[in-house]
């Protein structure tokens, strides 16, 4: 932020930009794909991770579409349906997921935007976020 005439007026850092997943689906991919994609890769995450992923579409918001993801394990596994409990809780509109998942929006880019909103445990967030990077982009923690 800067200051102007006695106002705080904020100012885009452009130079700033965050890594993007590796690529969970393809461009004609449906979303139950890509989930599973997302639940295989978090296979190797080394620690059991439950995600509640919120899917928002309709011009109000009006529809919401729950997923539960499993990852951690070797079996990861998305199924639809709203869980009993989750360690993270992603919402998001239908075709942020698609451009996440495509590999066009950076899941951090998505957040500071306003496109994306996070609940629970968010280091368990960032660290989801970390083992996704496309290894060919650096990591670029949020904080």
């Amino acid at each position: 932020m800067t200051w102007q005439g006695g106002k705080l007026r904020r100012v885009e850092s452009g130079g700033l930009t965050f890594a993007r997943l590796r690529r969970l689906g393809g461009q004609q991919d449906d979303v139950a794909k890509s989930l599973e994609q997302l639940a295989k890769a978090l296979s190797g995450l080394g620690t059991l991770v439950r995600m509640h992923i919120q899917l928002v579409s309709g011009t109000a918001g009006e529809t919401v579409e729950h997923w539960e993801v499993h990852g951690g394990s070797k079996a990861g596994k998305a199924k639809k349906g709203k869980p009993k409990d989750a360690d993270v809780v992603v919402v998001m509109r239908r075709e942020t997921w698609e451009q996440i998942a495509q590999g066009q929006v950076a899941p951090y880019e998505a957040l500071y935007l306003g496109r994306l909103r996070v609940g629970g445990d968010f280091e368990k967030g960032k660290a989801i976020v970390k083992h996704l990077t496309d290894p060919a982009t650096p990591y670029v923690a949020p904080c």
